[in-house]
């Protein structure tokens, strides 16, 4: 699943080369952690609820999740 997700990111900044960086964009570091959560929910790990909770704000700023 992380590859497939830096795949879409790639496309969409490919498709949108104008954009810039800014608020509602995530950042490298947001991206790593939100692929790190996606890991470990599909390793079946337990992922501190925190971060669990972190990642899915991240991703429903980003329009990923409902």
């Amino acid at each position: 699943m992380s590859t497939t997700l830096k795949a879409r990111m790639v496309r969409l900044e490919n498709c949108y080369p104008d954009l810039k960086p800014g608020p509602e964009r995530m950042s490298d570091e947001e991206l790593d952690g939100v692929i790190g959560v996606l890991r470990q929910l599909e390793a079946g790990e337990t992922v501190d609820p925190t971060r669990l909770d972190w990642a899915t704000a991240i991703m429903q700023r980003e329009q990923m999740l409902s």
